[in-house]
């Protein structure tokens, strides 16, 4: 893996200076193994304990605020307890008394009261909130900031981490993300930051790390064709380096021709990361967003779809600023020969992978227009 701080220098900046804030990234980015790093490089420092947990058991309680609680506070406890610190830093062994609604809160103020460090905590999974929980959570963590500067003792920093930008929280928890009162439990996040994909320089380095372990090579070419076929995904840059060195079984330096055959045997295989986009487009607005994007479209131009192209782009299934396409050349291939969406292009009887050519064809047939520019899957 990479070290986290060089990914994300702006979350290190931010928690130096107290900030409440969202940390984006599409799943299988490895956004839960770098939060774990960089909380363990917080916590070699003397002033700061720093914590990890997941929320992904409180999904089923979407409405059942007590439940929620108990679970985020257990699951605390459970990461804390998995963490080795000595038991002065530990959280309280059991929850407050009090309302429902009010004991996340207490909770967390009652560990920051004794602890001797400042508290940063990382809410990992914040996704799987919904509803009302949702919104109780993040009532108790705004009234919880906002109360620290009269003495309340509250974390220094809580970071929510998932795959949602903050609009995309505000439509989970019912309301209108285009407005934000002043009174919103969202205002006290002062940033919303994507962890980005890696480079080419990055993808080298990772690479590097298999060389300097094996002797095996990775040529320069290969390291430009990974990052061609995957730009920077993670996931699919280790998918595409273990499929070669562990299920190909290649000895001697790695070549451009083997990371294409790895590519080739990802799409047959459908692991379950790939197949997963399957399951994305069962959400109809995912459906329409992908649907524009293979027709030719410039949905980015349609004020209807902003929000809708924004979500899309945030679980990491197109990119581009401006008129979107498809995020890498692997999607694209895997969507074309597996989408539903794709059936049409199916019955084509195509040898070999899909080129831009073959697909502008498939538009005018299927369609009855060319591919617009910038409307490339």
């Amino acid at each position: 893996m990479l070290p986290p701080t060089p990914q994300l220098p702006q979350a290190r900046k931010l928690i130096e200076r107290d900030r409440y804030f969202v940390l984006r990234a599409p799943r299988q980015t490895g956004k839960t193994t770098i939060l774990d790093a960089l909380a363990s490089d917080l916590n070699a420092e003397s002033d700061i304990a720093a914590l990890s947990f997941s929320c992904e058991r409180a999904k089923i309680f979407s409405d059942d605020i007590a439940a929620t609680e108990a679970i985020l506070l257990d699951s605390l406890r459970e990461a804390a307890d998995l963490s080795g610190w000595l038991d002065e830093l530990l959280p309280p062994d059991s929850g407050p008394e009090g309302q429902a609604g009010t004991r996340f809160g207490k909770a967390l103020s009652e560990w920051c009261r004794h602890c001797p460090r400042r508290v940063v905590l990382f809410l990992d999974d914040f996704d799987a909130l919904q509803g009302t929980s949702l919104i109780s959570i993040l009532s108790q963590l705004r009234h919880g900031y906002n109360a620290r500067h009269k003495g309340f003792p509250f974390p220094a920093s809580v970071v929510l981490c998932g795959l949602r930008d903050l609009r995309d929280y505000k439509v989970a928890s019912g309301g209108d993300p285009a407005r934000l009162s002043p009174a919103s439990s969202f205002n006290i996040l002062a940033d919303s930051l994507r962890l980005g994909d890696f480079t080419t320089d990055q993808i080298a380095e990772l690479y590097d790390q298999h060389t300097q372990e094996t002797g095996q090579e990775f040529t320069k070419d290969a390291v430009n064709r990974a990052f061609e076929l995957t730009q920077g995904q993670p996931w699919l840059v280790n998918a595409l380096a273990h499929e070669i060195t562990s299920e190909m079984g290649v000895s001697g330096a790695i070549t451009t021709a083997q990371v294409d055959e790895a590519k080739e045997r990802l799409i047959r295989k459908r692991p379950i990361h790939l197949d997963a986009l399957m399951t994305r487009l069962y959400e109809p607005r995912v459906e329409r967003v992908i649907r524009a994007v293979m027709e030719g479209m410039l949905p980015g131009t349609d004020a209807y779809l902003h929000d809708e192209v924004s979500y899309v782009r945030n679980l990491g299934l197109i990119r581009g600023s401006g008129a979107p396409e498809i995020a890498n050349p692997i999607y694209r291939e895997f969507l074309l020969h597996h989408s539903p969406l794709c059936a049409d292009l199916l019955r084509r009887e195509q040898q070999g992978p899909f080129t831009d050519e073959a697909l502008a064809e498939a538009r005018m047939r299927i369609f009855g227009s060319p591919a617009q520019d910038g409307g490339r899957m």
